[in-house]
């Protein structure tokens, strides 16, 4: 008996309680329960130790990265540059499409285990976590001068357009740092026939093509000495340690 009336006294406060509750988050609209961030974004944010201007490389974002990766037999298709804002981490990325553009970390690596992704930090950056909630100094030229700019299908540096590797090539040489040294294609290639034939597909549309009389001249006269950055020469440069995994 007593244990029952003890609870007919409480049910009469739990309403009265549940309904004060319920009112305050219709009067308000955006509650501080509403705006928790969801696990996969928690998760995707404690991954690891992050600062900005670490470098998130992974596959799948571009179909041509895919052509690249498997033309050189290259560890990672893509890599994008995390920075902070007030809204949480995001990573600015060059998409084929849309070219420089960003996301939300949580979405980047949205659907993927630890072995799908890398996180490497650019040595000698300052990453005080201070200063955590800045964009950082390896994002300037992303934000600043090259959001917009389109995907870089012809793999020219410092011609205003971007694929993944060179953005982070560029933005790091803005800050600074240098990721290694560009590698001319003959290194890569020793000919045409050598050529992964997708990847050749691609520069058969090359500008520098256009007026030859066969790709192979083109190759002999002008690509061969082109050069390129790509994700394996970012990370092989011994200016990134790995902090994730």
């Amino acid at each position: 008996m007593v244990d029952s009336r003890r609870n007919n006294r409480a049910d009469p406060m739990h309403r009265i309680l549940f309904h004060l509750m319920l009112v305050m988050v219709a009067f308000t609209g955006s509650s501080s329960f509403a705006q928790e961030p969801a696990p996969s974004q928690i998760m995707a944010e404690a991954a690891w130790d992050w600062r900005p201007g670490d470098l998130i490389f992974r596959d799948g974002i571009n179909d041509i990265d895919g052509v690249t990766k498997r033309a050189f037999g290259l560890r990672w298709e893509s890599v994008g540059i995390l920075r902070a804002s007030s809204g949480g981490p995001r990573v600015v990325y060059v998409d084929q499409a849309d070219g420089v553009s960003e996301e939300m970390l949580y979405a980047y690596v949205e659907g993927l285990s630890a072995d799908d992704y890398a996180v490497y930090r650019v040595r000698g950056l300052d990453h005080d976590t201070d200063a955590q909630m800045t964009a950082g100094p390896l994002v300037r030229l992303a934000l600043t001068i090259s959001y917009g700019a389109p995907f870089d299908d012809w793999f020219l540096l410092g011609d205003g357009k971007f694929y993944n590797a060179e953005l982070a090539y560029e933005s790091a040489l803005n800050a600074g740092v240098v990721l290694g040294a560009p590698v001319r294609l003959r290194e890569l290639a020793t000919g045409p026939e050598d050529l992964d034939h997708e990847f050749r597909a691609v520069l058969e549309g090359h500008r520098y093509c256009r007026y030859e009389l066969s790709f192979n001249d083109c190759w002999a006269n002008t690509l061969a000495d082109q050069s390129i950055v790509t994700t394996d020469s970012l990370i092989s440069s011994g200016a990134l340690d790995r902090v994730f995994p």
